[in-house]
């Protein structure tokens, strides 16, 4: 079983990477991100398909750096693992320094911080980004999210609660996208 959903897994990665190889939509690059969470060859078709990124879409360049961030879970050595967290957080640092108030690279900084064991002390962020994106996500539909985000970052804020105040909980499940 295993197996066969791996095949299918590299099959749906290789039309992802192969198919739409010049694509930067960022409704590509969230399934292509979601692949590549759990599979360790699309982390890094991903992240060699970004590198070649020369735009200055703020959105794609956090893609870029989430991407970077997740290869740290596929990596085995330690050494690896750091350097991978390590490039993600510059590169985030430089697309938020200019766009800080971007609430979809906030929302992409925070979902990885959130997985960083926190004896690492790289998990400072968290609460300034969820900040930033919980205002956005609470303004929807006056926001400059679409539908498809605002119902990731839902999910994820409710499947991952431990940060929210009741509040904002509740604020989460009055959310229609």
């Amino acid at each position: 079983m295993h197996i066969l959903l791996l095949s299918i897994s590299l099959l749906i990665t290789g039309f992802l990477f192969e198919e739409r190889n010049e694509t930067y939509k960022v409704h590509d690059l969230r399934t292509m991100l979601e692949i590549a969470a759990k599979n360790k060859e699309a982390c890094e078709k991903l992240i060699k398909h970004l590198d070649g990124y020369n735009g200055k879409d703020p959105v794609v360049l956090g893609f870029e750096a989430a991407a970077h961030g997740i290869m740290a879970k596929h990596a085995w050595s330690p050494y690896y693992k750091m350097r991978y967290l390590r490039t993600s957080a510059k590169m985030f640092e430089e697309v938020i320094k200019e766009h800080p108030q971007v609430a979809e690279i906030r929302f992409l900084r925070y979902t990885l911080e959130y997985f960083i064991p926190r004896y690492l002390n790289m998990s400072e962020h968290m609460d300034e980004d969820k900040k930033v994106f919980l205002m956005s996500l609470l303004r929807y539909p006056n926001s400059d999210l679409d539908g498809e985000i605002i119902q990731n970052m839902r999910r994820f804020l409710l499947k991952h609660p431990d940060n929210l105040t009741e509040q904002e909980k509740k604020q989460l499940n009055n959310i229609k996208a």
